[in-house]
C-alpha cells in the first residue's frame, strides 16, 4: 500500500499540473504567479488596446488595496518604457502612498522628466501621516539633486521642496 502523503505531491500545484479524469476543464486552474500579476497589470494600465478597462483596473487596485502590486510593477524591468504611465496610475488610483515617500522621492529625482513629474504629483497628493525624519531626509535629497540639475526640472524640484516643507508644518 502506497503512503497517501506520497500521492498528495501530485496535487501540489507548485510541482505538478494535475487534471482529474472525468472532471471539467473549467475546474482546472493554473497557479498565477506574482510575476504574472505584474505583467498583466502593466498591460492593463499602459497598452492602448486596454484603454477601455484602465478606469476599472484603477478602481479595482484601490478597492483591493493593490498599491504594493502597482509599486512592484513600477520597479519591474518590464516597465522601463512605460514607467511614467504606471507612476501616473498611482495618483489616478487615489491610493494613499504616504508610507512610500522615500520611494517616490527617488522617482521624483529620476532623469526622465515624465517620471519625475508623475512622482511629484503622487507626492503632492499624499495624505500622510509622515515622520519628520522621512520628510527632512527627502528635502535634503531633493536639495542635493537640485545642485546638479540645469534643466527645467529645477522648477519641479523647487515646488517639491515647498510641498515637503508644508508636510512638516502640518
Amino acid at each position: 500500500m502506497e503512503n497517501t502523503n506520497d500521492l498528495n505531491k501530485y496535487f501540489n500545484s507548485k510541482e505538478y499540473i494535475t487534471t482529474i479524469v472525468g472532471g471539467n476543464a473549467e475546474d482546472v486552474t493554473l497557479p498565477v504567479t506574482k510575476e504574472d500579476k505584474i505583467t498583466s497589470l502593466i498591460s492593463l494600465l499602459t497598452e492602448p488596446a486596454n484603454k477601455d478597462v484602465k478606469e476599472e483596473t484603477l478602481l479595482t487596485l484601490k478597492k483591493e488595496k493593490g498599491g504594493d502590486t502597482l509599486l512592484l510593477a513600477i520597479a519591474s524591468p518590464k516597465a522601463k518604457n512605460v514607467r511614467h504611465l504606471l507612476v501616473a496610475a498611482c495618483w489616478e488610483s487615489e491610493i494613499n502612498f504616504s508610507k512610500y515617500l522615500p520611494f517616490f522621492i527617488l522617482l521624483a529625482l529620476d532623469e526622465d522628466y515624465l517620471i519625475s513629474l508623475e512622482a511629484i504629483t503622487v507626492i503632492e497628493n499624499m495624505e500622510g501621516p509622515f515622520t519628520e525624519a522621512d520628510v527632512t531626509s527627502a528635502i535634503k535629497k531633493v536639495k542635493e539633486a537640485k545642485k546638479k540639475i540645469t534643466t527645467e526640472k529645477i522648477v519641479l524640484l523647487n515646488d517639491l521642496i515647498v510641498t515637503l516643507e508644508n508636510y512638516i508644518k502640518k
